[in-house]
């Protein structure tokens, strides 16, 4: 039995299901570090481990590649 080939449309995170929704979460993670950093509550460096860890959660990793491909 194969498996379909996934598309960008379809999602690797099963709690947040849309695309546009992750997307949207992966925006308000990057003002919150920003805020952090600017009241220095966290790092810069420690901003972008954050914003990593936000992206690889919410599968996040290929959003360039997707946003890039038809």
């Amino acid at each position: 039995m194969t498996d379909a080939p996934q598309h960008a449309t379809e999602t690797p995170n099963k709690w947040v299901p849309s695309p546009a929704v992750r997307t949207y979460i992966y925006g308000i993670l990057v003002v919150l570090a920003a805020i952090a950093v600017a009241y220095g509550f966290i790092t810069a460096e420690q901003g972008g481990l954050w914003l990593s860890l936000g992206a690889a959660v919410l599968g996040l990793g290929n959003l360039l590649a997707a946003r890039n491909t038809p």
